[in-house]
Formats: structure tokens, C-alpha cells, sequence
């Protein structure tokens, strides 16, 4: 029987790939199979990745998939995985980053004996030229239980708002009906927020399971018209849903600032002005309540806008020159 399937899509990491299936192969274990998803990369990762399996872990071959597909992007490599996978549980791994040892026995120990729709951990980030590791995500106050997905629960899911897809492991059946969209860059964000919602148990791991390497050639590493374009969705997708799921007001003044941020850094101020200008009168048709932002610099944004983002960026500029 299949425990969990492991998602990975590959597409342009010939200088990563080896690292993240070691970290993978060094500690599989039975029940778990690995999908690895060849999305049309034009380089030698797949080849790469599958010599790799067949020379140095043929005895673990039994349990990988390997599929190969015209290029649909990560959501489309994504939502192939999900098609074929067997497993009870999924989760998603870049192929760029890395699982921490002992991964699969510690969430195997949370699972046993328990009907869970999430087990959520965190992460820390890394660069290729540092040997640091930043842990940059906010410990859960729910942990070692299992937990209902309850108002106190999705406040915190959703003020935190952290999207990412390889953040969890999820119930396949969560996507029986959701997938995520194809040719959409921050596809997690259109997606995991409706899975949380979806869900109804769930179990915190206050430890880093794994590692997010910060790629400087990565797809989101790049502010593009395009890039922009994907978070202005994000923005009003969140602003759209907030009269039917409330919890998205705690999330969507982050995704907005982020998303004017990203427009003044790569088109500077007066374009950055337009758009939110543009957003913020949707927000105000949308009768949005202000009350409901938590985080005081959401709060400062949303009273002063760009202001507020050319300050912080003054003040940033200080702390790093002392």
C-alpha cells in the first residue's frame, strides 16, 4: 500500500536535481513512491535524474515513476502527478530544493494512527553561496495535536499566508476537484488557500522538513510584466472571495503589498501608484473592513500606500548600512 507520493516536477535543474533526489533516496522508505515529471526541459535534468536512480539506487526503482510531457509549466507538472499518484497522502517538491533527514519517518509518525487532511511543517530558506540556513516562517501555537480547522485555526493559516505548495502534506482526495492553473505563475496561492478550506483536520510540526533554495533564475526570482500580472490575480482572486470565506481579509492586504512592492521595484513609482490605485478602488467597491488586517505594517500600507512602501524601503537601506 502507497502511504504518499512526492511530486516532483523538473525543468531546467541540471545543477540541482542530484542534490534533491539524495536527499529523497537517502532515506526512502516502503509506502512511499516518488513521480518525477519531465515538464519538456530542454536540458539533460530528466536523463540526468533517471541515470542517476538507476545507477546508484536501482534497488529503489520499484517505486518511481517516471513520466515525460510537453511543457505545461510547475502547475501543469503538478496537476500530472496528482493524476497518476497512488498514494493516500501527496506532497509537492521543487526540484531545486531538499527534504531534511528523517523526513518520511517523522510525518510516517504523525500519520500512524490518525486521519489527518494536513500536516503542515516549515521551512528554512538557503542560498547556493551561503551556508546559512534562515528559518523564516512563524511557529504554529497548535502543536503536537491533531486539530480541528476551526475559526482560531484558519486565522492563523491565513494571517501567516504562507501558500506554499511543498509546505504540507495533503489528502489526495483534497484534489479531487481542485487542481492548480495552468500557465500562472504563484499558482500556490490560487490553489492551497481552497485546499485549507476544503480540509478539516490538520497537525502542526514546529520544525524545518525542509529546504527552500532561493534560486536567483528561478520563475518568481524575476519581477516580469507577467509576474506582476499573475500577483494583481492573486490580489483580486483573494479580494473576490473574501464575502464568501472571511479569512482571506487576513491574507489579502500581504498578497496586494507584496504585488504593488514587486510593480515599484521593477516599474517604478508612478506605475506602482496606478495599480494600486486601481486595486484599491476595487477594495473599496468591495466594501472591504479594514478592521479585519492584524499585521501593523498591512495596517500602514493600507492607510498610506506607496508612502508607507518608500519609507520602509528608506528604513531598510539604514539597518543594512549600520
Amino acid at each position: 500500500m502507497i502511504k504518499l507520493s512526492v511530486i516532483i516536477p523538473i525543468y531546467k535543474v541540471e545543477n540541482y536535481i542530484i542534490e534533491c533526489l539524495e536527499s529523497v533516496c537517502c532515506q526512502l522508505v516502503e509506502g512511499v513512491e516518488v513521480i518525477v515529471v519531465n515538464d519538456g526541459t530542454p536540458d539533460n535534468a530528466m536523463l540526468m535524474a533517471r541515470q542517476y536512480i538507476s545507477e546508484k539506487y536501482n534497488h529503489l526503482e520499484k517505486q518511481f515513476v517516471f513520466i515525460d510531457q510537453e511543457n505545461q509549466g510547475l502547475s501543469g507538472a503538478r496537476n500530472t502527478g496528482i493524476s497518476v499518484a497512488k498514494g493516500e497522502y501527496l506532497m509537492f517538491l521543487d526540484s531545486d530544493d531538499l527534504i531534511e533527514k528523517e523526513f518520511f519517518l517523522k510525518i510516517f509518525n504523525v500519520l500512524k494512527g490518525r486521519d489527518l487532511d494536513i500536516v503542515q511543517y516549515k521551512a528554512y530558506r538557503f542560498r547556493d553561496d551561503q551556508d546559512q540556513k534562515i528559518d523564516f516562517m512563524v511557529d504554529s501555537p497548535f502543536i503536537e495535536q491533531e486539530k480541528l480547522l476551526d475559526e482560531d485555526v484558519l486565522k492563523f493559516i491565513f494571517n501567516s499566508s504562507n501558500w506554499f505548495a511543498w509546505l504540507r502534506v495533503y489528502k489526495r482526495d483534497l484534489f479531487s476537484d481542485i487542481l492548480f492553473p495552468l500557465r500562472r505563475l504563484y499558482e500556490d496561492a490560487y490553489t492551497v488557500p481552497f485546499i485549507m478550506l476544503k480540509a478539516k483536520t490538520i497537525y502542526f510540526i514546529n520544525e524545518c522538513l525542509i529546504g527552500y533554495r532561493y534560486n536567483d533564475q528561478g520563475i518568481t526570482a524575476k519581477i516580469t510584466p507577467k509576474s506582476l500580472d499573475d500577483l494583481k490575480g492573486v490580489s483580486e482572486l483573494f479580494l473576490k472571495s473574501i464575502p464568501q470565506h472571511k479569512f482571506f481579509s487576513l491574507s489579502f492586504i500581504s498578497i496586494s503589498q507584496h504585488y504593488i512592492t514587486q510593480s515599484l521595484q521593477a516599474e517604478g513609482g508612478r506605475k506602482a501608484q496606478t495599480r494600486w490605485s486601481e486595486l484599491k478602488n476595487k477594495i473599496d467597491k468591495n466594501n472591504f473592513d479594514s478592521k479585519k488586517i492584524v499585521n501593523r505594517g498591512n495596517k500602514l500600507f493600507y492607510k498610506f500606500g506607496i508612502v508607507f512602501l518608500y519609507f520602509n524601503a528608506i528604513l531598510l537601506k539604514i539597518r543594512v548600512k549600520r
